[in-house]
This record gives structure tokens, C-alpha cells and sequence, in this order.
């Protein structure tokens, strides 16, 4: 064994030193160490997404990774993190940026409300997303937001999805990835603050927010309960914490975590809700038809009526938060956003408007959407490589089609399809069932309030026309953006609504999938692409 350093650098210059012990996998100090890479299958050389530049003391490329390489990105020193072992001092880039603003992310509509805030000075909400966490900085005493951050969630080393994580928590990592996601939320109570000149120990109230798997790995809970039939948690939260007590630089700040509805249903939907007004009248809840849909990693939603909320969880992936697709990527520069199939011509409109570097969620959904329109791809999700008049931008990518969107060096490959198609299918099933469950046809709800990482890009029609929802409600549906984060600032901003948000239990009726035969049936028929 050898005491070693790694040094880290981000590609937006940010940098970390870490001390270990050599041998060590570099996908394994970066989970130990909380540094966020995309590793989406947990560092189980599956994903093939966790490349970084790496110089210093390293074991030799073997006969798998060198094959998996060009000879530019070994000439570049590129890596795999989950093959490449640290066996002594080691320099590292991380290729994909560290903190960035997001104007898109961390956008969420506010409803009027009361002000009353339970803290003094300045307040921070945060949503813990699976994929992305979103943090927003509050001037207490008028409401005023002055800053938001967001950066990857940096659990996300431990697996893009969130039974990988609890898994990973069960088998014996469970501080790590209490850790991990302190030590982010950390950086951004700094990042926030600094930004705006104002000392740390000015913030005196947080809200965290995060669906039930994230709180119970934030507060470094045994998740047995709801990894296991009949998933039903032994905790709902709806408490104060310290910030000392989860090892925040503020430490006498009070801290909110928001109730949980059920297992898989958790304090992300009760802050949603919120921020979409389905507690128009206090604690009532609106009486005609309405749902809410965050389409996220897990899929979460809800439908309210006749006083009650019937809610669940589906297994969507990261596909649309850009997690997983061969060139995704959150909604900052450089991602497409908007792709659009006019007079023969496929166009792409990027954020920031420079060259495209990747895609985000709102733009997979345009382009999958084109390539149905313009016959690129089958109703059964198979790329076609003739009989439509895009051939020329049809290539080969791990031995299969692919699609190069034109006027740009961004891929679409099968298995992005294949994404899209089990994303979307979880999403409209479960919407379809909860619609059934409450003893409703699609008919009659009255709208559909779509939140997530999307923001107010999404493009309903094409929702509509690949089947993320029913069809006809792109005309009664509507975006608001990170709607937990606006719910969790809510909170932040009033006690009153906080207190009224710990009642949602009384009216909750969860939905459990996994035995519901209806919804597999639905799901596996939703896997089809509408026809043109």
C-alpha cells in the first residue's frame, strides 16, 4: 500500500485534492470523494460514460479499454474510471463542466402566497434531484431570489438510477453517499453566497426537498423498508434538522425537510404540488380532475380530485434530464434544445447559440419526435437506414444505426431510442393509471401541469406525438419548470404553507405499479410510436 494524491481539475477549473491509498480504481475515489462523473451503471463498465483525462502513476491501458478507445483519446491520456487503477500519485480532468447556472433548471413558477418566513436573515431551498441538484438563494424578509445554482448530483457514481443507490447504501456505502450529497449541497450553500457577498452564517433557514430515496440517503437512513415488498417506509420526514447535524457550513441553520407521501412518492411531489397550485383553498384540494407529472428519473405524479390525491411512481430513467443518451446533457449552452421539421428541413436551435455540443431533455423529445414525422424511425423504434430522406445522415455506432441530426455533430443512436421508448411508455402508463384508479377517462381531466428539469421548453405536441402523454392533452397541457424547487421555496417563504404541506397524508392515496396488471399492460403496448 502506498499514501497517494489525486488532483482533480473540472473543465470550468474548479479543483479538489484528495489523499488514498494506493491501488484504487479512479471510479472508486470518486464515489468514496463524492466528484461528480457520469457513471450511470455505477461504475460497472457498462455505461462506458465515465472518460477523464489522466496522467501520473496508472496501471496500463488493457487489451478491453484500449479497444474501446481512438488513438486521439489515447494520445490525449483519455481514461475509463471504472478501469483505469490510481497506483500512486495522479493528475485527473474531468471532462464534463462542475457547477453551472441554469437558467432552464432552476426555473419554477411561483403562485401568489402569503409571506411569511419562518427564518430571519437569508434562506436557501434546494431540490435533491436524482440527476440534478437545484439550489435557490432567498432574501427573507421581501421574498427576493438572488441567486440559483444547480450541479449534478454527484451520487450519481453510485448508479443514475435510484435503486442502484440504495442498493449501494444497503451493501455497506451508506455514509459515503450521505457524503456525497452533503458535500454538494455544501458547495452550493458557498457557491450561492459568495456569489452575492453574503457570509455563510447568514443563512439561517434551508428547505430540502427530494424525493423519499434521496432524504433517507441525505440523512444516512437505513433503507430496507423501502427497497423491499411490501415498500412501505418507516419514516415520512416532515421535520427540522440542524445544519450541523447533516454537516453544512451553516451550522445553527434550521433545516426543512418536507413530508413524504410513500415510498416511491416522495417530498418532491409534496413541494410540486404546491407549486402548482393543487392547494388552491388552504388545505383543500381542487375538486375538478388535474395532473401533475414530474418527468424526472423516477417519474413521479399526481391526480387530484374530489379531495384526494392518487399518486405514483414510475421507473423512467434519466433519458430525458439528458443522463444515459450517448451525447446528452443537461439544458445549458451548447445542448440542443429544440429540434424542428419544416419544409423538408430538420433545424436545431441551441442554448446559448453557439455549436452544438450534446442534447437535453426538451430537445431529445423534438428530435425523436422528427425522426417519427420524417419516417426516420419506425413505429417500433428501429432506426431506418433507407425510405426517407435523411439517409445521408444515417451512420454506425457500436454496429448500429445511428442518426446524425443535420446541420450538427450530435448522434442519436438506437439505444437513445430505445430510452425514450421505455421513458416514455413508464410515463403515459402510469399517468393512464392513476387517470383508471381514480375512476376517470382521459377525457375528463382538465389539464396536465408538466414540471422537471424541461422547464417551459418542452414541446406538448411532440409529448403528444411519441407518446409521453395521451393523446389529446397537449391542448390542456402546461410547463412550470422545476416545480419541486418552487414548492420547496415556497415553503421556505411560508410558514403557513409549510405547516398546511405536513397534512398531505390525510388525503394521499398512493398507487403501487409493480402489482398493478393494468399499468404493465399499458406499458408494454406504449413502447410503440403513434403512427404518422
Amino acid at each position: 500500500m502506498k499514501h497517494s494524491v489525486l488532483q482533480i481539475t473540472a473543465s470550468n477549473g474548479q479543483e479538489k485534492r484528495i489523499s488514498f491509498t494506493a491501488p484504487a480504481l479512479l471510479s472508486d475515489l470518486f464515489a468514496q470523494n463524492g466528484i461528480a462523473v457520469e457513471m450511470p451503471c455505477g461504475g460497472r463498465q457498462k455505461c462506458l460514460k465515465c472518460k477523464v483525462k489522466a496522467t501520473g502513476e496508472l496501471s496500463p491501458r488493457g487489451e478491453r479499454e484500449g479497444s474501446l478507445l481512438t488513438d486521439q483519446e489515447k494520445a490525449e491520456q483519455v481514461r475509463y474510471a471504472c478501469m483505469a487503477e490510481a497506483v500512486g500519485d495522479v493528475q485527473v480532468r474531468i471532462l464534463s463542466i462542475g457547477l453551472y447556472k441554469d437558467d432552464i433548471l432552476t426555473d419554477g413558477y411561483l403562485p401568489p402566497f402569503e409571506l411569511n418566513p419562518w427564518g430571519i436573515n437569508y434562506g436557501i431551498a434546494v431540490d435533491i434531484g436524482t440527476t440534478t441538484v437545484a439550489a435557490y438563494l432567498y432574501r427573507l424578509f421581501d421574498g427576493k431570489l438572488l441567486k440559483t445554482l444547480a450541479e449534478k448530483n454527484p451520487q450519481s457514481v453510485f448508479g443514475a438510477d435510484v435503486i442502484s443507490r440504495l442498493q449501494k447504501s444497503i451493501d455497506g456505502e451508506r455514509k459515503a453517499l450521505a457524503d456525497s450529497i452533503r458535500s454538494c449541497i455544501s458547495l452550493l450553500i458557498k457557491e450561492l453566497t459568495k456569489s452575492v457577498s453574503i457570509p455563510v452564517h447568514k443563512v439561517d433557514s434551508l428547505v430540502l426537498t427530494g424525493n423519499t430515496a434521496m432524504l433517507y440517503l441525505l440523512c444516512q437512513r437505513d433503507p430496507q423498508s423501502i427497497t423491499m415488498a411490501p415498500f412501505e417506509q418507516d419514516y415520512y420526514f416532515g421535520m427540522f434538522l440542524t445544519g450541523l447535524e447533516l454537516d453544512l457550513p451553516c451550522n445553527n441553520a434550521r433545516v426543512y425537510l418536507p413530508r413524504c407521501i410513500s415510498a416511491y412518492v416522495g417530498a418532491d411531489i409534496t413541494t410540486a404540488l404546491l407549486a402548482a397550485e393543487f392547494f388552491p383553498h388552504g388545505n383543500k384540494i381542487s375538486d375538478s380532475p388535474r395532473l401533475l407529472v414530474d418527468i424526472g428519473t423516477n417519474g413521479e405524479m399526481a391526480l387530484a380530485s374530489k379531495g384526494m390525491l392518487w399518486c405514483c411512481s414510475t421507473a423512467a430513467g434519466p433519458a430525458f434530464e439528458g443522463a444515459g443518451i450517448y451525447q446528452g446533457m443537461p439544458a445549458r449552452t451548447g445542448a440542443i434544445s429544440q429540434v424542428k421539421f419544416e419544409n423538408h428541413r430538420i433545424t436545431s436551435s441551441v442554448l446559448g447559440n453557439g455549436q452544438a455540443v450534446g442534447i437535453c431533455g426538451s430537445g431529445l423529445l423534438d428530435a425523436v419526435s422528427v425522426m417519427c414525422e420524417a419516417g426516420i424511425i419506425d413505429e417500433t423504434g428501429i432506426i431506418c437506414e433507407k425510405g426517407h430522406a435523411f439517409t445521408d445522415n444515417i451512420i454506425e455506432v457500436n454496429g448500429q444505426p445511428a442518426f446524425r441530426l443535420p446541420g450538427t455533430k450530435v448522434i442519436l443512436t438506437q439505444q437513445d431510442i430505445r430510452a425514450v421508448q421505455l421513458a416514455k411508455s413508464a410515463i403515459c402508463a402510469g399517468m393512464l393509471t392513476l387517470i383508471k384508479e381514480a375512476g376517470y377517462s382521459c377525457d375528463d381531466i382538465q389539464e396536465l401541469v408538466i414540471a422537471g428539469g424541461f422547464g417551459s421548453n418542452i414541446n406538448v405536441k411532440s409529448a403528444e406525438r411519441i407518446g409521453l402523454i395521451p393523446p389529446g392533452f397537449s391542448d390542456k397541457s402546461y410547463a412550470i419548470g422545476n416545480a419541486a424547487g418552487s414548492g420547496a421555496s415556497i415553503i421556505l417563504l411560508s410558514d403557513t404553507i409549510r405547516k398546511q404541506s405536513e397534512q398531505i397524508g390525510k388525503f394521499s392515496k398512493p398507487v403501487e405499479l409493480s402489482t398493478n396488471s393494468f399499468f404493465m399492460d399499458t406499458y408494454i403496448d406504449g413502447m410503440m410510436f403513434y403512427e404518422k
